[in-house]
């Protein structure tokens, strides 16, 4: 059967889309990979409906989509980035807002009887923590006791009693910038005396969790049905004991399996939050107790290959062209395609998108963060 096309929506950094990329082109699997942050400067997108009928049209660099016939979207990292250097700075949320509502609208449009990797809706559910975390306490994970909150009362009363072995956590991945300096969030102890004042508090809602003693962690990437698990050792480490992120040059990985229960469960969970990939998260406690911490609809896996030498990017590729929720790996005739095997060519394909693509912001907050600094 000749491959369906593969729609993926992404943007010239992501090194994942573009190694996914690279992979179908190595596997003759007919795709377009559509750096979305050109729009709106770079491309012109358009919803045309006339004479009862829709139509779809997008035009801009290495790109001309004028059907919605896609067997796969790879909803991957979509992104609009509006030109701030020729829109006035009062304007600049009103267009972005414009763009996304715009977008909002376009993308479920694209492939009405396509194969979603994750469909929109369940992505965007998946995506809120405090959703997430309720629909995993109905499929029985053992989980931290966690508080999501910005009441001072309330925040200091759950660290008090988990007697100040509390974990802090923000909400939201992104990074956050002024006009000098930018920061990202890890994990980190809190205690009370630590709190900034009431008021403070108040102004942004937080991850509360009690500390969970770890003999390891693991990274379970799930493609369909297909389970790819990695023992994370990040008590061997000296700085990632809390966020192994901390620790990628020191970290060590090696291949695992997760018991048939807690497998299920990973299953039910992501039916439960209708998605079809995701990244879990889990401790293992010194009594061998699996605790999730939490499911990343779209996760980076690229690393997990890196490390554990896991066939990661080709069960990918081959799970896109599945199509099937069903989907499990079988590596076939001849050797899997390596992401390391890819890397000299990715770094050419990366330099030339960034000369023929608009880059796109780090995150949303980033951009608006910016248009609200004091120029320096």
């Amino acid at each position: 059967m000749t491959a369906q096309h593969i729609l993926i929506l992404s943007h010239p950094m992501d090194i994942h889309a573009m190694a996914v990329a690279e992979g179908f082109r190595k596997k003759g699997i007919p795709h377009t990979l559509w750096h979305t942050a050109d729009f709106p400067t770079c491309s012109g997108e358009s919803i045309l409906f006339r004479n009862g009928q829709l139509v779809i049209k997008a035009e801009g660099p290495e790109l001309m989509i004028e059907h919605r016939d896609f067997g796969t979207i790879w909803y991957r990292r979509p992104m609009t980035q509006p030109d701030k250097e020729i829109l006035h700075p009062a304007d600049r949320l009103f267009a972005r807002q414009s763009c996304e509502a715009f977008r909002r609208s376009l993308l479920p449009l694209l492939g009405p009887t396509a194969f979603w990797v994750n469909p929109l809706t369940p992505s965007d559910l998946a995506s809120q923590k405090i959703l997430q975390h309720e629909a995993a306490l109905s499929c029985g994970f053992k989980m931290p006791d966690t508080l999501y909150s910005n009441d001072p009362c309330e925040i200091r009363r759950f660290i008090a009693e988990a007697g100040g072995r509390v974990i802090f956590k923000i909400l939201t991945g992104a990074p956050w910038r002024d006009s000098r300096t930018r920061w990202v969030s890890y994990s980190a102890p809190l205690s009370e005396a630590q709190l900034v004042d009431d008021d403070l508090l108040r102004q942004t809602p937080s991850i509360y969790q009690a500390l969970v003693p770890k003999a390891y962690e693991l990274r379970v990437t799930v493609m369909g049905r297909q389970v790819f698990t990695a023992k994370v050792l990040s008590q061997e480490t000296t700085e990632g004991k809390l966020d192994w992120r901390r620790a990628y040059r020191e970290l060590k990985m090696s291949p695992w399996e997760i018991p048939e229960e807690i497998r299920k469960q990973c299953f039910l969970l992501m039916e439960r939050l209708g998605i079809v990939f995701g990244c879990f998260d889990f401790i293992v406690t010194p009594e061998g107790d699996h605790v999730f911490l939490e499911v990343n609809e779209a996760g980076q896996f690229l690393f997990v290959e890196e490390y554990t030498g896991l066939p990661l990017l080709d069960a990918f590729c081959e799970f896109l062209v599945a199509a099937d929720p069903e989907f499990e790996y079988s590596p076939g005739t001849g050797d899997p395609l390596r992401f390391k095997d890819l890397d000299a060519r990715l770094k050419e394909l990366t330099k030339e998108a960034a000369e023929r693509h608009v880059i796109a912001a780090s995150s949303d907050y980033d951009e608006r963060l910016e248009d609200a600094a004091p120029a320096s």
